[in-house]
């Protein structure tokens, strides 16, 4: 029963440590096109001059 247990609780840590990474990636990678967005902006604005 111990052992049944014990990999309940590893697949819990497991799935939750996944979700925190694939957050964190999602975030990096919504900041980075944010980035972009705003560079490309900044570049369009200053061609115009």
């Amino acid at each position: 029963m111990k052992d049944i247990l014990k990999a309940v609780v590893a697949i819990i840590i497991v799935v939750i440590a996944f979700k925190i990474i694939t957050g964190i990636i999602g975030l990096l990678i919504g900041v980075a096109i944010a980035g972009l967005v705003v560079y490309g902006g900044v570049k369009l604005l200053e061609g115009r001059k």
